[in-house]
């Protein structure tokens, strides 16, 4: 083993990179870059669960300290914590409230509550909740049983009703679901998100790579001078790379259904829909992006500037309401953030074409975007 030759091959290496600006530049700045964003992610406070009330608890008058509204006094609890921001409403605004996502669960305190808990010593609560987020509801139901159950034990405690006892307060929530349900854990939450990533980042690193090698044997030269123009290049490649991005998809999903086995309630079909709109967005992101590559080690250079960005900002791991304005307002330019509403609609609330379209169209018009943008940087190479 000569250390000589080892040293002079090293040498070697180290000039070429040396020599290539935008890949050290690259090396230099793309870590810094995502880790600012994730930065200020972690720093971040979480925004406040919406919960909506509906306190239509008529009270009792008790002889000795006049007139108790437990319904109110639950309300006060939750409103305590910095868990929720409460949100009066009807009885007739419930399901619409849910669905809109103004709020993520309401709690419903009847009339005859504080009646029913005087004479039976125990007390039901109806929570219902939009149950798409299973770790949410989890919390949700959590946080009203135990400002239910404080609310009671302060009762039986402060003389409010004589010969209660903390042990003879049991508590129930029934909690029922617009969305999803109790059979859907934290992963059929994940998995539509899991899906939307995978596909954008393979189909990606697969047209860069594909479009660098047709640039760098010389076919871009030979096709310029045809009457071929740029659009149909593109158009041309991202036809026989989508039909690769298309396989890969229906891999990606078929295996995360029916393997995996997570549950779904929406379109099978329009799930494949969605993800291939997707996987169209990442093959003319990777024809735009390979215009600024000159090598492979480039390409790879280039997923911490467009792919983790996605994943830290596109509705993947952080709720867009939980970023700062400034990150939200980047976050909604993300193709992925639509994706991943439009099959969390479609997988946890059974949605159809006609709720979605409005998050298709948003993606069609980026893949329409990145296309145009992919042939004007399109250029004949010296």
């Amino acid at each position: 083993m000569n250390m000589r030759r080892i040293f002079a091959l090293a040498r070697r290496v180290m000039c070429q990179i040396l020599r290539d600006v935008r890949t050290v530049a690259l090396l230099v700045f793309a870590p810094m870059f995502v880790l600012a964003i994730g930065a200020v992610l972690f720093r971040s406070e979480p925004a406040r669960l919406a919960l909506g009330i509906v306190n239509e608890d008529a009270g009792i008058s008790l002889p000795m300290t006049g007139e108790m509204i437990i319904g109110e006094r639950i309300v006060n609890t939750l409103a305590e914590g910095d868990v929720f921001e409460l949100v009066p409403l009807d009885q007739n605004e419930i399901d619409e409230r849910l669905r809109d996502g103004a709020v993520e669960g309401v709690l419903i305190l009847p009339v005859d509550l504080s009646a029913t808990f005087q004479h039976e010593r125990q007390v039901t609560l109806d929570l219902r909740l939009e149950g798409s987020n299973p770790s949410q509801s989890t919390l949700i139901t959590a946080r009203v049983t135990e400002a239910a159950m404080k609310t009671f034990a302060g009762l039986a405690t402060g003389g409010a009703l004589p010969g209660a006892r903390s042990a003879e307060l049991p508590v129930r929530v029934n909690a029922t679901y617009l969305f999803a349900g109790e059979m859907f854990d934290t992963l059929d939450f994940v998995a539509p998100v899991y899906i939307a990533f995978l596909a954008l980042f393979f189909v990606f690193l697969l047209t860069c790579v594909s479009f660098l090698r047709e640039r760098s044997q010389g076919t871009f030269e030979r096709l310029m001078a045809t009457p071929v123009n740029r659009i149909e290049i593109v158009l041309g490649y991202m036809a026989g790379l989508g039909l690769f991005a298309l396989l890969q998809v229906a891999v990606i999903v078929l295996f995360t259904v029916w393997v995996i086995q997570i549950n779904y309630l929406g379109s099978l079909a329009l799930l494949f829909v969605i993800v291939a709109l997707l996987a169209m967005v990442g093959v003319n992101l990777g024809i735009l992006a390979s215009a600024f590559a000159r090598t492979e080690f480039q390409v790879v250079q280039f997923i911490p500037l467009l792919i983790i960005p996605q994943a830290l900002l596109g509705d993947v791991f952080w709720a867009i309401e939980d970023m700062p304005a400034h990150l939200q307002v980047v976050a909604r330019f993300m193709p992925i953030t639509y994706a991943n509403r439009a099959l969390r609609d479609v997988m946890l609330k059974g949605w159809g074409l006609a709720e979605i379209w409005p998050n298709l169209a948003v993606l069609a018009g980026i893949a329409a975007l990145l296309l145009v943008l992919g042939a004007l940087t399109m250029r004949r190479e010296v």
